[in-house]
């Protein structure tokens, strides 16, 4: 009981230390001690807008490739015999890239041409026994007609006639075939002579001389001998966000950075934009594929490189802009009435659906001479990464505050606000600089106004001077001939 007591006395005692100190008042301005802390000064950061050129960019990792690229393969299973390039080479539109062994394709061609010629044969033969069945058939016809044999004779040999005759036609359509048979034998004969199909370089050779080839089919993609790539022409595969997507449109210009050069970018070109959207595999994040095609033809740029691209999706020129951490967002019953109604002036519309719609809104602090911080609603533009564009609310001989970001988050209309050190020496090196030149203004003044006071005193005392008067000069004589 004792202790409970005691710990009762010491929570009374400090109630009524707080108490009295909320009551006592400086001497000053007759404030509360305890509200002391909350009219200290903030500490800020502070910066002028200023007339730049600002740009909106995307990025995205891109592959770079050969606009043109083809990989060459064989038609025909057979071994190659004979390769006379490497990779790296240099080929023109029909130069030889590899020969293929052709002994068993010459050896049906022998095979056909022996065929055809045992089928001209058989044809011979069947068209003399044709001939020989009609000459039969027209016999007992006649005989027919003079009663002379019977109708199953005449039947039989009208049978004989038929079957020659069909046996004719069947070895006809043979030779049909045989003859189809070796064209195709004589064209697979072509393909074993593979040769360049377009003008380009051998950037990867996969097979080697001595391999078997073997053609695609619907499971197996078949043997890859080579490809060539057009290495004049280049452009890059690039994968940007869904999120940025609506921005990119063709003929867009983009900057291209390579892995092996981040500081020299290489000019580039928005050729085409996906219309549907990718998923990789096992990510929900949606890619859409854009083309650019490359400006340039450094041979820094090579097939397969990896790279980052920007593309360039708005500009601004001489666009107002201030930090991009000088744009703070506050919620509306945290503004001065003021405000939001200037804000719902601009925005135009019901207010409740105004309210309900934009809960926070984009507003900038700025320094006043008084050293209090005042909220003002802003119109931003494009951004880039480290400014913004302002089309409205902030003027150029406003200052900006733009940091801390703890100070930003206390800021409120009215707040009291200091400059930081940093920013008190810089302020001190221009006030400095403009009162030099003020005074150097000045001097200059004074010594123009000095000479021209003094060419004025110099301008009598050149009148009074008789040589310069030529008047007076033709006076003088009359008036000492009139004193005789």
């Amino acid at each position: 009981m004792i202790r409970v007591g005691l710990t009762l006395v010491i929570l009374g005692a400090i109630g009524a230390g707080i108490f009295k100190l909320g009551a006592m008042r400086q001497s000053v301005d007759a404030k509360a001690l305890l509200q002391v802390a909350d009219e200290m000064p903030l500490t800020v950061t502070v910066s002028q807008p200023s007339r730049e050129d600002i740009v909106r960019v995307v990025q995205s990792p891109g592959d770079v490739e050969a606009l043109l690229e083809v990989d060459v393969s064989s038609e025909i299973v057979a071994k190659i015999r004979e390769m006379p390039v490497v990779e790296g080479d240099i080929v023109k539109k029909g130069d030889l890239l590899c020969r293929l062994d052709d002994k068993y394709l010459l050896a049906d061609i022998e095979s056909a041409k022996a065929r055809i010629e045992s089928l001209k044969a058989a044809i011979s033969q069947a068209e003399i026994e044709l001939d020989k069945a009609e000459r039969d058939l027209n016999r007992q016809i006649k005989l027919s007609e003079a009663d002379a044999t019977s109708d199953l004779e005449l039947r039989d040999f009208r049978t004989i006639r038929d079957r020659l005759k069909a046996a004719l036609d069947m070895r006809t359509q043979e030779m049909h075939q045989s003859e189809a048979s070796l064209k195709h034998i004589n064209e697979d004969l072509l393909k074993t002579v593979i040769r360049a199909p377009i003008d380009g370089v051998i950037s990867k050779l996969v097979a080697k001389q001595g391999e078997v080839v073997v053609t695609g089919t619907m499971n197996n993609p078949g043997t890859k001998i080579m490809t060539i790539s057009d290495l004049s022409h280049m452009q890059v595969r690039a994968r940007v966000d869904e999120v940025d997507i609506p921005l990119v449109q063709s003929d867009q210009p983009a900057r291209i950075y390579l892995q092996s050069d981040q500081d020299h970018p290489v000019p580039a070109r928005v050729v085409r934009v996906a219309s549907k959207g990718t998923k990789q595999l096992g990510r929900d994040v949606v890619n859409f594929e854009v083309l650019l095609e490359v400006l340039s033809h450094e041979n820094r740029v090579k097939p397969g490189m990896s790279s980052n691209v920007e593309i360039e999706v708005a500009r601004s020129e001489k666009a107002l802009t201030v930090p991009i951490e000088a744009v703070v967002h506050r919620m509306r019953k945290e503004l001065p009435e003021s405000i939001v109604a200037e804000f719902d002036a601009k925005s135009g519309g019901d207010a409740a659906s105004r309210a309900r719609q934009v809960q926070y809104l984009k507003v900038a602090f700025v320094m006043s001479k008084e050293n209090k911080a005042e909220v003002r609603i802003i119109e931003p533009g494009i951004a880039d990464t480290r400014r913004v564009e302002l089309k409205g609310g902030i003027a150029e001989v406003d200052t900006v505050i733009v940091g801390p970001y703890r100070s930003l988050d206390q800021l409120k209309e009215g707040k009291r606000v200091a400059l930081s050190e940093k920013d008190k020496k810089a302020k001190e090196k221009k006030d400095g600089e403009a009162g030099a030149k003020e005074e150097v203004a000045t001097s200059d003044t004074n010594k123009n106004q000095g000479a021209h006071k003094e060419g004025k005193k110099d301008q009598p005392e050149a009148q009074t001077d008789d040589t310069s008067n030529p008047e007076k000069k033709e006076n003088e004589p009359k008036t000492a001939s009139a004193k005789p």
